[in-house]
This record gives structure tokens, C-alpha cells and sequence, in this order.
């Protein structure tokens, strides 16, 4: 279905039911556009955003009579390579829950995780191929405030969240901060192809965000950011080579989760520890330590789907030296891959990683500029990853989906319009 560039067709069905469909796809497309702006406000409401806009999005369907359609292209994706691997995977998360020593922890976080990702599935299959031209500029706009409203807030000491009585933690900017890390690519990859002067307007907003982060305490959202800059270039120039690249650099993360505290401890000198005092490196390397020996008592199955928060009070902490055992009570390695080897164990890595190889392929398939800030997504998530948040955290499946629905809907645009 071809659309017009700033609205949504409306040439199915009754009048009625064209008019209602109408004003549903728009609501979906908006609700969407300002999770940024929701995200400052509300630092875990993504998957609020996402999952309303889902429900919206799938009432347009209905409205237009096409819920079977609808069913009959999510079978078929999911009846892909791909589909098919991220079935098995969430099939074996939710296996793992039956040999959970907290099986209640084990089936919320089931529920935390997957059910952003099953929202993003709907809106890709849904909102994505209805997004209009002139979503963009909203979403542009959620993105500038969002920016502006925690540079204010950090810049007057969060004065008005203390005014009105909201918590006050300057680190509570970090997931929104990491949510529009996020979105940097998309929106560049949208500029991109609109005239000669849409470079300059990606850049505008890249320093906009440059700014933010370095003002905010996500040494995450910095070291993503880096690490973007530093694969744009190779992903311009050389795509498929990047995407090889990439798959050999995911292997070795998830091949070495399972001892990566000891190396990094033997290989980090204590210059680097001072340098990256703030972002709490010695801790971290003893966080890594303390899950890699969990897993190593227990490293084909793992101890069960998101048991890292009762990892301390598990029967394989008791194997764990003491000294090591008392950081299992921190909550979560850390670290996205080690976790999937806590929680899902060696079978669990193995399927993560046929899912990541998957995606790398498909990314190398893209066309310019597409593939290239599809790279500079999966570059700028994983190093968040790695260091940071626990994995199966909803926002940052929702946030992450929510980037994704985007990039999406550029490539739609740019091959609607390509000569």
C-alpha cells in the first residue's frame, strides 16, 4: 500500500470505519513519537509507550478488517530463520523457569522482557509500514525537549523535581538518556536521505545528544556513542566486512562471559580502574568474577530466567567461594551476556548467538544508508549491554524495539520514494 507524505490512507472500508482507522494509526504513530519526552518524565515508561501504541495500532487493523492478514503475516515471519531462532530462544527462557528456585522472579521477569519485544513484533508488522513522513518531525521534536528538559533539570540541580516532590537522583536521567541513544540512529539515517543539507541536520542533533550525555552520569550512553563513531565509518565503507567483524567481536563476548572478570582483572592496570572510577570498574570486574564462578558450577542449563536478583540465596551461591559469594547479591552481573550464561547457560549463549549472527546477516543485506545505522544501532546497544543494565530490563527492550520500528519505517520511505 502506497502512502501520501503526511497522511495515512484512509480509502478502505466504510467512512466511518476509514475515519476511525485514521484517527487510530495516527494515535499509535504519536504515542510512539513522544516515549523521549515520556522517558524524562517517567525513566522506566517505555514499555508503556510501546505496548499502547501496539494496542492501537492493532485496533486500526481490526478496523480495517485485515486482523487475519495481519496473523497470517506475523506466521509467516515467524515461520523465518529468524522468527524461528528467537522462538526457540524465548522457548527455552520460558523452559528455564521450571528449574528456577524463584519461580515467581523467573515468570515476572518472563513477563517484563518479552512482552515489550511481542508489542515491537506487532508495531513492526503493523504501525511500521504506516508511519507518515511527518511522524518524523515529532519524533524530532520529542527528541530535542527530551534533551533540553535533562540538560535543565541537571543544570538546576533536578529544582524542579525536588518542588513538586519526584525523586531527585541525578543518575535517574540514565535510562532515558540511553533510550535516545537509541533513537540517534534512525533519525540520522532519516536526514540522511532527505536533501544535501540533511547531513547537517543529523550532526545538529548528534552534538545535541553529545551534549546530554556528557552532562548526565551514563558512562554507558558515552561509551555507546563512541562506539558508533567508531563503526559508522568501517560500516559505510565496508558493510559486509563490518557485519563479519561484528559477529567475531559477539562471539568473543559471549565465549568469554563465563571468565571475563579474571581476564579483565589480570589486563586492566590500575591507571584504568582510576580512570573509570566513576563508572565503578574494580566493582564491576568483582561482579563479573562472582557470576562467572556461579556459572562455571552450573554452566549448561544455568540456574533459570532472570533468578539473578536471588542469586545470593540460590543452592550454587553456596559453591561459590566466599569471598566472591557476597556480590551475587547485587542484583545482576552487569553484564547481558554473562547473565544469559547465569540464567540460561551454555544452551541459552548458543541460542543468543545464532540470533545475533542472524541479525548481522540481514544487516549486511541492507542497502545504504540503512545498513549502515542498522550497524551503528547494534553498536551503540551492545557496549549498554555489556556494562550496564540487566538484560532482560523492559524499558531497554522497548527502547531498543521502539529504534528499531523506526529504522524500519526510513527504509520503507527511502524505497517508496527511490527512483
Amino acid at each position: 500500500m502506497k502512502l501520501s507524505e503526511t497522511t495515512f490512507p484512509d480509502s478502505f472500508g466504510s467512512a466511518g470505519q476509514a475515519r476511525l482507522a485514521h484517527g487510530l494509526w495516527r494515535a499509535s504513530a504519536l504515542v510512539l513519537a513522544i516515549t523521549p519526552v515520556g522517558m524524562v518524565i517517567a525513566h522506566r515508561s517505555s514499555p508503556t509507550f510501546v505496548g499502547v501504541s501496539a494496542a492501537l495500532a492493532l485496533a486500526a487493523v481490526a478496523a480495517e478488517g485485515r486482523l487475519r492478514q495481519f496473523l497470517r503475516e506475523a506466521g509467516s515471519v515467524l515461520s523465518s530463520p529468524l522468527g524461528i531462532a528467537v522462538l526457540i530462544f524465548s522457548g527455552w527462557c520460558f523452559a528455564s523457569i521450571g528449574w528456577s528456585e524463584f519461580r515467581m522472579t523467573s515468570l515476572l521477569g518472563f513477563g517484563e522482557f518479552w512482552l515489550p519485544i511481542t508489542a515491537v513484533f506487532v508495531l513492526s508488522l503493523t504501525l511500521a509500514p504506516q508511519i507518515p513522513r511527518g511522524m518524523f518531525k515529532i519524533l524530532t521534536g520529542a527528541f530535542l525537549l527530551a534533551c533540553i528538559m535533562i540538560l535543565v533539570e541537571l543544570g538546576t540541580g533536578l529544582a524542579l523535581r525536588r518542588e513538586i516532590g519526584l525523586r531527585a537522583d541525578t543518575f535517574i536521567f540514565n535510562r532515558s538518556v540511553l533510550t535516545l541513544l537509541m533513537l540517534v540512529p534512525p533519525l540520522v539515517a532519516w536526514y540522511l536521505g532527505q536533501n544535501s543539507r540533511g547531513w547537517l541536520y543529523g550532526l545538529g542533533l548528534l552534538l545535541v545528544f553529545a551534549a546530554t550525555a556528557l552532562h548526565s552520569e551514563s558512562d554507558a550512553a558515552v561509551l555507546g556513542l563512541i562506539v558508533i563513531g567508531l563503526v559508522v565509518p568501517f560500516g559505510w565503507y565496508a558493510p559486509r566486512l563490518t557485519c563479519g567483524l561484528a559477529a567475531i567481536v559477539f562471539l568473543a563476548a559471549l565465549g568469554i562471559s563465563p571468565i571475563v572478570g579474571p581476564v579483565t582483572s589480570s589486563v586492566m592496570p590500575a591507571s584504568m580502574h582510576r580512570l573509570l572510577a566513576s563508572g565503578h570498574s574494580r566493582e564491576r570486574v568483582a561482579l563479573w568474577s562472582s557470576f562467572g564462578a556461579a556459572v562455571r558450577k552450573q554452566p549448561f542449563m544455568g540456574g533459570g530466567f532472570n533468578v539473578s536478583p536471588h542469586m545470593a540465596e540460590t543452592a550454587v551461591a553456596k559453591k561459590v567461594p566466599a569471598k566472591q559469594r557476597r556480590m551475587l547479591a547485587i542484583g545482576h552481573p552487569h553484564n547481558a551476556a554473562l547473565q544469559i550464561w547465569t540464567e540460561l547457560g551454555a544452551v541459552g549463549a548458543a541460542l543468543a548467538l545464532g540470533i545475533i549472527f542472524l541479525i548481522l546477516y540481514y544487516f549486511a543485506l541492507q542497502p545504504h544508508p540503512i545498513g549502515t545505522m542498522s550497524l551503528a544501532l547494534i553498536a551503540g546497544a551492545a557496549p549498554v549491554a555489556l556494562v550496564g543494565h540487566g538484560a532482560w530490563q523492559g524499558w531497554w527492550a522497548a527502547s531498543l524495539g521502539s529504534a528499531i520500528i523506526w529504522l524500519i519505517a526510513v527504509n520503507r520511505l527511502r524505497s517508496e520514494t527511490a527512483p
